[in-house]
């Protein structure tokens, strides 16, 4: 046969219900032009290339526009693919046919599930498998009676459906669904609470626990039961053979691949990146598992998914597999299949007699699911907010559901209505469930009935409390010579919590834990602070805790830990670090939106400090070797009271010397005559013997703004640190042209001007947290 008439050859049949499609047979070595006027498209290579280019850009697009209504973008990416396909190109068939031509479908098929055995690869190695072990009695009881219970209600209602409508529902094979739809997956809880951003959230590790133990109870009710009852109803014994051999292939993987691909990982140098051959080698053992999972009846993915399972989580192996993994995975890939399952449904479908009977069953396991979970919460004391959130998240559907379905799909298992039913059900469920649940779902609500800490009341208690964040190692000296400055005595001690605060990479999971050894720079962090400690000892009482959590939600632990610390200040570093020279300045801008949310959130006062001692060469405090000299400027309010008693605190060491410049306008004879709280506090301060020539006190009376600046610079060079408040007394004149703008408004006016001119001093904002106020949309 000739090539040009090999280029146009296609023919097509019927195999069962399904339409057969022989794929174009092309010359590879002539293309033809677009001013030849041929059909680009006749390609293969450029169809599949314009498809994956299409699916991207509208799983984009379709993200940005329901990004109002706060959707994940799974559910942007199903819905774009409903839109490529029956709601909108689906109705054009001449359309369709050309974008997506029949031909060209199984390619694509078969690139997008490809590629879900590399994206599930990552999310298992991601996942650190101990987590079974450690889930808590609460978890294991919501999760397990809420797969139980949805499975039992949609099981109930398929019975009594069939008995009403039994032709309506014969052979759709939705009995299929009412057991395989009721489970969590927790792959899917973790992409969706991490989008969410309340991974690390009390609701969010109670959900992903019972996520596991939903999941577990899925595979053991799949694997035991149903082999159980197939061997007893077959009177064979080969149900038990297959799991027999099951398990000896998942030992092989075990014993014998997993410790290859450690020891690849091993292999490079110390401190080096994974080199290429490596990586290649190791995504070759994966093709060879992906394979051999096929031999023996498995899904490629689901046992992708469980080899990553076993390999060791988090840094090296496991970020920097998911590091390299993710860009294809999730740009590419995940888009590809969530609109290849979109074009799979078929909108006129719905309108048929038997979707209400189908509509039914799957109401029904969402059903069974929501009070399976609500109900144990409530019995396990959650509040109700909470537990009605709760059973909102586990009954949310993902991108492991949507393999289910296509799977059951290809093998007959189910129609294509009730997949259709089943995927729209996911669309409208979820993303009805992911906008209640933003709004009704405030991680700081148990903050609400907290009684506020500041260093204020500490005076009564002696005792100072203080919970400092480090990022990495620059930052714990300037921190260690701030709580050295703060006098830890027998009679006025220290109590320390450091927490160590790690971006969360190669892991599925948040962790907060204390004294995270296996990690080397928290260990480097946490010797530094041991130190500290028994240089104080019998004055200072420390506790080591390490976070690994996205720093879109990490804040909600620093937050928990003040509240169950009982913490008085939390010490957190500026996002901006100067080296010895000038212009060498380092910035981090989630450091930055980190503190911001601190701020707004924390139940206790804050600190902000903008360390310079690099720059002037002048430390504060180590281990009382140097003498110390401090600034408070004072202008009025809630934080400048705050920021004086940490002050004073300050002053009471051997080495600090304090002065403090009140800032105020010039006062009008009437006003002389009111009280002022200041000038009692001076008296009261002058007449105590700890503060006797330790503080200097001067009057700086202004006029504006410009006079604030002036006395501001009159301290560069004489002070190793500068304390201020954040907020001051409103529409004061001593700030006027100072918060008109404003580079860090989280710094308030006089911190914004000490962090963006050239001082040479270091800095600490403090905030005293004010009462609680419920914000129905909070800072996420």
């Amino acid at each position: 046969m000739e090539s040009a008439s090999l280029n146009e050859l296609s023919s097509s049949g019927m195999i069962g219900k399904e339409e057969f499609v022989c794929q174009y047979v092309e010359d590879t070595h002539h293309f033809t032009t677009f001013w030849e006027g041929k059909n680009l498209l006749h390609h293969m290579t450029a169809v599949l290339t314009f498809q994956i280019i299409l699916m991207f850009t509208v799983s984009r697009i379709t993200h940005l526009l329901l990004k109002p209504c706060h959707q994940t973008f799974l559910i942007a990416q199903i819905v774009g693919g409903m839109i490529l396909g029956p709601l909108l190109l689906g109705r054009h068939a001449t359309y369709l046919e050309m974008i997506f031509p029949l031909a060209s479908r199984m390619t694509l098929n078969t690139f997008a599930e490809f590629g879900m055995i590399i994206h599930f690869f990552k999310i298992g190695v991601q996942i650190d498998p101990k987590m079974f072990l450690k889930i808590e009695k609460q978890a294991l009881v919501i999760g397990v009676v809420g797969y139980i219970s949805s499975v039992a209600f949609s099981c109930v209602v398929y019975n009594i459906v069939q008995a009403l409508y039994p032709k309506e529902i014969a052979n759709t094979g939705t009995e299929a669904l009412a057991v395989t739809y009721a489970m969590t997956s927790f792959p899917v809880m973790c992409a969706f609470l991490s989008e969410m951003n309340i991974l690390n959230s009390q609701i969010g590790r109670l959900s992903l626990s019972a996520s596991l133990a939903s999941e577990a109870c899925m595979w053991v009710v799949y694997f035991v039961i149903f082999n159980s009852i197939e061997a007893l109803n077959s009177h064979s014994y080969k149900p038990f053979i297959k799991m027999s051999m099951s398990a000896c292939y998942f030992s092989i993987i075990f014993f014998i691949l997993r410790p290859l691909v450690v020891w690849i990982s091993n292999r490079k140098p110390p401190g080096k990146p994974m080199t290429g051959t490596h990586f290649v080698s190791i995504m070759c053992i994966l093709l060879l598992v992906g394979f051999s999972g096929s031999v023996a009846g498995f899904p490629p993915f689901l046992v992708a998914f469980w080899f990553g399972l076993i390999l060791p989580d988090g840094p090296p192996l496991g970020s920097v597999l998911a590091e390299r993994l993710d860009v294809v995975g999730s740009t590419l890939i995940v888009p590809s299949y969530c609109t290849i399952s979109g074009l799979r449904t078929n909108v006129p479908s719905l309108t048929e007699s038997k979707s209400a009977a189908i509509e039914i069953v799957l109401i029904a396991s969402y059903v069974g699911k929501f009070l399976g979970t609500i109900l144990p919460s409530l019995h396990h004391q959650i509040d109700f907010w909470d537990s009605f959130a709760m059973a909102l998240i586990m009954c949310c559907k993902g991108l492991a559901d949507l393999l289910v379905l296509n799977n059951l799909l290809n093998e007959k298992r189910i129609e294509q209505l009730p997949f259709t039913l089943a995927v729209y059900s996911m669309v409208i469920i979820t993303g009805f469930a992911t906008l209640v649940i933003y709004f009704i779902h405030d991680p700081s609500r148990r903050y609400r009935a907290y009684t506020r800490k500041s260093i204020r009341e500490s005076q009564h208690e002696n005792e100072l409390k203080i919970l400092v964040c480090v990022h990495n190692e620059e930052h714990v000296y300037p921190i260690i010579n701030l709580l050295q400055a703060s006098n830890p005595t027998e009679a006025t001690p220290l109590s320390v919590f450091s927490l160590h605060l790690m971006k969360l990479s190669g892991r599925a999971t948040s962790i907060l834990t204390q004294s995270d050894s296996s990690d080397k720079s928290s260990q480097c962090i946490n010797n530094v602070f041991d130190r500290f400690q028994l240089h104080n000892t019998g004055c200072v009482t420390l506790k080591c805790f390490t976070a690994i959590a996205p720093y879109a939600s990490v804040h909600d632990d620093i937050c928990f830990m003040a509240m169950d610390t009982k913490s008085n200040i939390v010490i957190m570093p500026f996002h901006k670090r100067w080296g010895i020279e000038e212009h060498h300045v380092f910035s981090d801008a989630s450091i930055r939106t980190l503190n911001q949310k601190v701020l707004n959130k924390v139940p206790c006062s804050v600190g902000i400090l903008i360390d310079r001692s690099h720059m002037s060469g002048k430390l504060l405090v180590v281990y009382e070797k140097s003498f110390c000299e401090i600034a408070m400027a004072y202008l009025g309010g809630g934080d400048d009271q705050e920021a004086l008693s940490y002050s004073l605190r300050m002053a009471q060491h051997p080495q600090v010397k304090l002065t403090v410049f009140w800032i105020r306008v010039k006062m009008h004879g009437y006003q002389r005559n009111l009280k002022n709280s200041f000038i009692d506090l001076m008296d009261h301060i002058h007449q105590s013997t700890k503060h006797k020539n330790k503080v200097t006190f001067k009057e700086e009376i202004v006029d504006d703004g410009a006079g604030t600046t002036q006395v501001i610079r009159r301290m560069e060079g004489n002070f190793n640190l500068v304390i201020v408040g954040r907020h001051h007394v409103a529409d004061s004149p001593c700030t006027l042209g100072l918060a008109e703008w404003c580079e860090f408004p989280e710094l308030g006016p006089l911190g914004n001007l000490l962090a963006t001119s050239d001082f040479t001093f270091s800095v600490l904002v403090v905030q005293q947290q004010p009462p609680f106020k419920y914000d129905l949309r909070f800072i996420r």
